[in-house]
């Protein structure tokens, strides 16, 4: 649990201009990772359809929400 601010913290400094999106994809990528390890050690087995798709959409709006940061970032720095 330290390990994950310990970390952050290191890339937090590398972010320069663009720190302020740096807790936003963080907090993402916790979800996204911890979501997909459940995944993988069938965390989410003789869940209803309704709560896997839910879960499929949860994760995609995350993806997509770290997509749309990344490139904010992008155009920020083309400016």
């Amino acid at each position: 649990w330290y390990m994950q601010f310990f970390f952050y913290t290191m890339g937090e400094t590398q972010m320069g201009d663009y720190k302020f999106s740096s807790w936003t994809l963080h907090m993402a990528s916790i979800i996204i990772f911890s979501t997909l390890w459940g995944i993988f050690l069938c965390e989410w087995k003789g869940s209803s359809a309704r709560t896997c798709r839910l879960l499929a959409a949860g994760l995609t709006l995350l993806v997509l929400s770290t997509i749309v940061v990344g490139y904010g970032n992008y155009l920020a720095v083309a400016k």
